[in-house]
């Protein structure tokens, strides 16, 4: 017998987490848990499942720790007048540095666990069937009563640049030490872990001490860039941009020359690879020995947003690492992961695979 859509969407949770208790399926869900039950029957008189499972973690994965959004782009569609309305367009998606990243990787076919945060509202109800649609496990993530979900505002001028962005990220505050504590097992037993800068000071800190994995560092926002200072000598790879880089290192990013000044000092705090956006076209990969410098080819209108591409970057760079790439494949995996992201002004691209940033690749080539 086929299986109902409610009894699909049940299904696709047990197989991410067979170990998942009924109670936590009917919050994903948003019913009770006498409805989550006789759901759970009907699959098993239909032989879509047998009983309860047991410990089925993937040998591999990587725990991603970071901020799921809401995200609004408001794109001009001409130059922009202060003060003034101003014609264009709005678009809204499921966003936040964290989901970005557990959404590329998935695209990836890097098996891996979304550990965050979000509200009992509506917006927590779309993160919620966002990630059924797209196959991200937030079984590890936790639902917040009376709280708002995170929202990302960005006013977007006609020629792709960020006017101006506002954050409503309060919820993030409950990414504590404490709730990483109860999720402890999943990051320390990760092959790597992901974090964003939107994390608490705390919590950043927790990870770093935690875990003796990989971690790779998303740098996020001008205002939260220093939250990853104290810990440079703890992380193995990190991305940021050229704004980013002047509050995390001090040095001001405007050409190649510079941006390998940056590279270096962070390198010599303990960072092992930098993976640094020199401006919308260039593009800066450093590690101890080698260091690699792209002119992505192409339009720079072609790649004029600049939303998800550090997302893509970071986890070009995780994908590579598990395929054991050499550090200049690596450059060119994240740089072209990076180039696809910034063609639309959402943060993730419908059209990401592992094909298709091989293909962007070739052109770096």
């Amino acid at each position: 017998m086929t299986a109902t859509d409610r009894e699909q969407q049940i299904l696709a949770w047990i197989k991410q987490n067979p170990l998942i208790s009924q109670n936590e399926l009917a919050q994903l869900c948003g019913i009770t848990r006498s409805g989550v039950a006789a759901h759970i029957s009907n699959l098993m008189k239909k032989g879509y499942i047998q009983g309860k499972g047991y410990i089925v973690t993937p040998p591999s994965y990587v725990a991603v720790v970071g901020a799921i959004n809401i995200d609004h782009y408001g794109v001009a569609t001409q130059d922009v007048v202060g003060e003034s309305s101003n014609m264009g367009r709005i678009v809204s998606s499921v966003g936040g540095i964290g989901h970005n990243i557990a959404y590329n990787l998935n695209r990836l076919g890097v098996p891996n666990y979304l550990i965050s945060v979000y509200g009992d509202d509506e917006n927590g109800e779309r993160v919620k069937r966002d990630a059924y649609a797209n196959g991200i496990d937030i079984t590890h993530a936790k639902q917040i009563s009376h709280m708002p979900t995170s929202t990302f505002l960005s006013v977007v001028s006609a020629q792709g640049r960020q006017i101006v962005g506002l954050d409503d990220m309060q919820i993030s505050a409950e990414i504590t030490p404490e709730f990483l504590a109860q999720r402890e097992q999943t990051i320390v037993n990760a092959e790597m872990v992901a974090i964003d800068s939107s994390l608490p000071s705390d919590a950043i800190a927790w990870v770093c001490e935690k875990t003796s994995r990989p971690i790779f560092v998303c740098v996020v926002s001008v205002n939260k860039a220093a939250r990853i200072t104290p810990v440079l000598d703890r992380i193995d790879t990190m991305v940021l941009n050229s704004t980013e880089a002047k509050f995390v290192s001090g040095i001001e990013v405007h050409d190649e020359a510079s941006a390998r000044d940056c590279a270096e000092h962070l390198l010599r705090s303990g960072v092992r690879n930098v993976f640094l956006f020199v401006d919308d076209s260039d593009m800066l990969y450093c590690c101890e020995h080698e260091s690699f410098f792209w002119s992505l080819p192409g339009r720079a209108e072609e790649r004029r947003y600049t939303n998800g591409g550090a997302s893509a970057a970071l986890s070009a760079l995780v994908w590579a690492r598990r395929e054991h790439k050499t550090q200049q494949e690596c450059a060119r995996y994240a740089s072209a992961a990076a180039a696809m992201n910034m063609s639309q002004v959402q943060s993730i691209c419908a059209d990401f695979s592992e094909e298709a940033v091989r293909r962007k690749a070739d052109l770096l080539q």
